[in-house]
């Protein structure tokens, strides 16, 4: 198969969102918004560019939901004032004009935020600086309560200001994350203990989400393997415990999962005798039976946790991960730093040229292009 016959890059469609291909944007994050936390004309422009290069779903970076303590720098975007919204509806309508489709990602960093909260006190995550965030605050009822009406909230703007769909992040250590790791999560009440009970949070998230913005427009949560403090950890240690959490995400409202891995290929459950190279995106998609993102090392060569050193990272073959798609594993590839580089990433892997793809350098970074 060619690369311009890969599913890849042939459209896609799923209830209301309808998309040119199924290439979707990561969500990275930029922390570029104006200190007021309103996306700027310079974000929209970013996106448009990705846009303008075929991308079939922008994801944005994360968006924090409020400003008390959802976010990590005061330059994070944030979705919860008017002008917030209005600074985001921009970015739809640039996206929107270059033929692409937009989601926000509802974020709240919880223990790694600037002021954080999370399921139970703790010391601050050590910095890749060496240096201690601020100790972590137990969250009470008040806590709940406001986390729940901040997302509902931002649900509802994002539809309001015709968003195409939108992601929860549910991946990485943040708030929601927290919750199901046995680590960080140490309650004995109804939010905490074992692991049904862990997904609770979650879950209630999820449930208000849906409620606020109805049945038929589109939510996506993204969750993972491993957490931004702790690459190593391995949240689902058999098929069975995956198994159950898509399921509740399915049953709670959720229209497609973002399976955020180390590498998109990687192997999830090597031990298991019957599927041991399947990765964790194509066994969520087998248990829940609903669409599925695949994300991770699509066309670079280093890991998160090692792309921001002095070397640049190398171009890699996307194809093993694009054969995912074509496999019928997973239905659509998120690419992340690849664009940062290549706005064009689309057009380029389409016509074969994945050799031509400029590699990712920490100091793109420092600019928003």
């Amino acid at each position: 198969m060619s690369h311009a016959e890969s599913r890849l890059f042939q459209s896609w469609a799923h209830g209301s969102l309808s998309l040119r291909n199924r290439v979707v944007m990561a969500p990275m994050t930029r922390r570029m918004a104006a200190e007021d936390g309103i996306a700027t004309e310079a974000t929209a422009a970013y996106y448009r560019r990705r846009s303008e290069g075929e991308v079939g779903l922008i994801i944005s970076e994360g968006t924090a939901i409020d400003d008390r303590h959802a976010y990590d720098t005061l330059t994070v975007p944030r979705i919860e004032t008017e002008a917030q919204f209005q600074g985001w509806e921009r970015v739809v309508e640039q996206v929107h004009a270059a033929g692409g489709a937009f989601a926000p990602q509802l974020w709240h960093t919880g223990r790694l935020a600037a002021d954080p909260i999370g399921p139970s006190a703790g010391p601050g995550p050590e910095r890749a600086d060496g240096t201690r965030r601020p100790d972590t605050r137990e969250m009470t009822d008040e806590d709940f309560a406001q986390v729940l009406d901040a997302f509902a909230h931002a649900a509802v703007g994002s539809r309001r200001i015709g968003c195409d769909a939108l992601e929860i992040h549910g991946a990485h250590g943040y708030l929601l994350d927290s919750f199901l790791s046995p680590v960080n999560n140490r309650r004995k009440d109804a939010w905490g203990g074992s692991f049904e009970k862990r997904m609770r949070f979650p879950l209630e998230v999820l449930r208000r989400v849906r409620t606020a913005v109805g049945p038929d427009f589109p939510i996506i949560y993204r969750f993972s393997q491993w957490q931004m403090d702790d690459y190593r950890e391995l949240k689902f240690r058999e098929p069975a415990q995956l198994r159950d959490w898509v399921l509740a995400l399915r049953e709670t409202g959720v229209d497609i999962l973002h399976v955020s891995t180390r590498a998109a290929t990687d192997a999830a459950f090597p031990e298991d005798p019957k599927h041991p190279d399947w990765s964790l995106a194509t066994w969520a998609r087998h248990f829940s039976g609903i669409p599925t993102i695949a994300v991770g090392k699509v066309s670079v060569t280093l890991g998160m946790d090692e792309a921001y050193g002095e070397t640049p990272d190398a171009t890699a073959d996307p194809r093993p991960s694009i054969a995912l798609v074509d496999r019928g594993e997973v239905d659509l590839l998120a690419v992340g730093r690849a664009l940062i580089a290549n706005p064009d990433w689309v057009k380029t892997v389409r016509d074969g040229s994945w050799r031509d793809l400029e590699p990712f350098h920490k100091d793109m970074l420092k600019t928003l292009v």
